[in-house]
């Protein structure tokens, strides 16, 4: 018995120096921030102003998120579809030639890979040697200038993903600035309807 009132004197102690510790850390923190003078505002009229640009800014910071293109998800969408990544970045005709040149790479290496297997297929089923040989030289052009627009299409997907990388970063960059000067703009539009500011 006498062992279970020393331990619920001991808990009781403890609470009360936790309370008690807490109760100061709190109303040291909130004398912290009634100084006005601690962030460099000399009143609270100072207070107010930095308060309200600190709102301004929330919001605008808010509008960059919503309207910023996600570096990872451009890129991965640029590895597919070359040329996508700069469409969402709204460099349209850069994204227009890079998916082009793709196209046509990727259909001509088609079509000499094919040619070159129709060929091959006549060279196998060729029993004069005037003949084996002529095939064999029908083969290899083809089949070589496949070679090459493969090369090509890769050459160009590579320097899709270099410039999908520069487009978001200069994207993104340059839409605060746009931002900014939306914001500064004396006539907004916006949900509540046309607003024109003096």
């Amino acid at each position: 018995m006498k062992d279970m009132r020393f331990f619920l004197r001991y808990i009781m102690l403890l609470v009360l120096a936790l309370g008690i510790s807490l109760g100061n850390a709190q109303s040291f923190d909130l004398q912290a921030f009634a100084d006005s003078t601690k962030y460099g505002w000399n009143d609270y009229l100072e207070r107010a102003q930095y308060r309200e640009d600190l709102t301004l800014r929330q919001n605008k910071l808010q509008l960059y998120e919503l309207e910023a293109v996600p570096f990872g998800g451009n890129v991965l969408k640029s590895a597919v579809i070359p040329g996508w990544g700069q469409f969402a970045t709204k460099h349209n005709s850069r994204a227009t030639v890079i998916l082009s040149a793709e196209l046509i790479s990727v259909i001509s290496a088609v079509y000499f890979y094919n040619k070159a297997s129709t060929n091959y297929d006549h060279y196998k089923n060729a029993t004069q040697i005037d003949e084996i040989n002529h095939y064999w030289g029908e083969v290899e052009t083809p089949y070589h200038y496949s070679l090459m627009m493969v090369g090509l299409a890769g050459v160009i997907w590579l320097y899709n993903m270099y410039d999908v990388v520069m487009s978001t970063n200069e994207y993104n960059e340059n839409l605060w600035q746009d931002i900014m000067t939306r914001s500064n703009s004396p006539l907004q539009v916006g949900p509540n309807g046309i607003e024109l500011r003096f």
